[in-house]
């Protein structure tokens, strides 16, 4: 699966497109750490945007074709792809598809006219645009006012993005960050990812988490609902930003508000509790942090923050900032080395044993029934879990602490319960339960019960006659164990 057990890299800030420092340009300043990226364990690095940009940042984007930006020449981003890719890095492109600057004024005066190889004219633009005159369709989201938006309606338009998004394959990037998602309708982006098959697509669908006044509401089921309706419009392709879990976490670290790290069902608050698998995570990026400080993380609490996403499931992301500022990278790095040794991933299961005013800790499985576990405390509560049990420390800081075992300690062996579960007609798992239960009506025979005394998965075992045989049994040394069937159940 793809991105299963990555970790994203954020090679750049607000400030990068101005960096006049001895690596000459920003592309060549990146390229000199790509080493320390893959040493700390980083899988995947986003860049800035790489097409020529009325502003510098390249947020304003102009002609699409043209990779000459203010973070270097296109020469020095072709070094900069083919570098990380050797390294084994996977290289993501900012990508801002919902607005592009004209490059010339069309007939009544307004700048509505696009130069380079996607020269289109205001019939690219939508018709409720705000600030310049469209011919297109309607708007399919919530326009913006300092650059045309863009008709993604317009096949034209769908066919020369797709081109450029391929020309951007070729020359090294990977996958797709997708600025201002709430600007145009995802089922656009979905189409975009069936045509370009990336590696990884994450959108930015950023709004306003719920507040009753001035206060943070403790139910955010609304925000993290808004954000899956964005990922099923795309057709369930594309992956988003966990801005609830953002922003419920900084509340909770900011004021020791803790419980608000458990929702209702007992699972984690943010988008990652209601759809793990296409949560990307993050602590700050170049808009909420950096020097813009738009909702900026509270600086002394950025490790808790660290050790709390990069301990859960979903794609965690860390910030060049934080790591080559902040000088951050040595306690970020066990962090990352503490996820991958346990094999936590973004499918991971959390178990969350205490959220309240004192601080959080949870119990994070490789994945169901595994016996590759961390416990994750953040806070001042005082709290450890038994060395005897096989814990032992992996990463700490203040107010944080990850401890992690591979093994089953004497006494916690798994226990074969003493009435199995009875299933008709198709094969199922429990899953739940360290055990398999299942009934099925062969042909030359009657009903056969089945049990196993592990926990696996569907295609972890296959029927043969009259036994199950297990083809790999997690957290055992066997490579298969077969199960007699029940012969009084024939």
């Amino acid at each position: 699966m793809k991105f299963q057990h990555d970790v994203l890299f954020q090679a750049f800030d607000w400030d990068s497109s101005k960096y006049k420092g001895s690596a000459g340009n920003w592309y060549k300043k990146v390229l000199s750490n790509v080493g320390v990226l893959a040493e700390m364990g980083v899988t995947m690095v986003w860049l800035p945007p790489p097409t020529d940009s009325l502003s510098k940042e390249g947020y304003l984007p102009r002609v699409l074709d043209k990779l000459e930006s203010a973070y270097g020449p296109e020469g020095d981003l072709r070094e900069l792809l083919s570098s990380l890719k050797k390294a084994g890095i996977h290289p993501i492109a900012d990508t801002v598809l919902n607005h592009r600057c004209a490059s010339y004024q069309g007939s009544n005066g307004a700048w509505t006219k696009f130069g380079g190889k996607y020269s289109w004219d205001d019939t690219a633009i939508v018709a409720n645009d705000p600030s310049f005159p469209g011919r297109g369709h309607q708007s399919t989201g919530v326009p913006i006012t300092i650059a045309p938006n863009i008709d993604h309606r317009q096949e034209f338009v769908q066919k020369d993005i797709i081109d450029w998004l391929q020309s951007l394959k070729e020359i090294g990037f990977e996958g797709w960050r997708i600025d201002y998602a709430r600007g145009f309708s995802g089922e656009f982006v979905g189409k975009y990812i069936n045509a370009t098959d990336p590696y990884l697509c994450v959108g930015e669908f950023w709004d306003a988490l719920d507040y009753d006044g001035g206060f943070l509401k403790e139910n955010q089921d609304s925000h993290r609902s808004r954000i899956c309706k964005w990922i099923d419009s795309t057709g369930k392709q594309s992956s988003a930003f966990d801005f609830t879990t953002k922003g419920i976490l900084m509340q909770a670290v900011k004021n020791q508000e803790y419980w608000r790290l458990k929702d209702r069902r007992g699972k984690p608050s943010g988008l990652l509790g209601f759809w793990p698998e296409k949560t990307v995570t993050f602590i700050d990026n170049h808009d909420t942090g950096s020097s813009q400080q738009h909702w900026p993380w509270p600086s002394e609490k950025v490790m808790e923050g660290y050790a709390y996403i990069l301990t859960h499931p979903g794609v965690p992301t860390v910030f060049w900032d934080h790591v080559f500022d902040w000088k951050l990278k040595d306690k970020i790095k066990d962090l990352i080395q503490t996820r991958k040794n346990f094999g936590i991933n973004r499918a991971s299961v959390v178990n969350i044993e205490k959220a309240d005013g004192n601080g959080y800790v949870a119990r994070v499985a490789a994945e169901e029934g595994s016996h590759s576990q961390i416990y994750i405390k953040i806070g001042p509560i005082d709290w450890a879990p038994s060395a005897e049990r096989g814990w032992k420390i992996q990463a700490s800081g203040p107010n944080y602490a990850v401890w992690g075992r591979t093994g089953v300690p004497k006494g916690e062996e798994p226990k074969l319960p003493q009435r199995p579960s009875q299933i008709f007609g198709k094969m199922r798992i429990d899953r739940d339960v360290l055990k398999v239960g299942a009934r099925r009506l062969p042909e030359s025979a009657g009903t056969v019960l089945i049990s196993c005394e592990y926990p696996i998965d569907a295609d972890e075992f296959e029927f043969t006659d009259f036994e199950i045989t297990v083809k790999a049994v997690r957290g055992s040394t066997s490579d298969s164990v077969t199960c007699k069937v029940n012969q009084d159940q024939l």
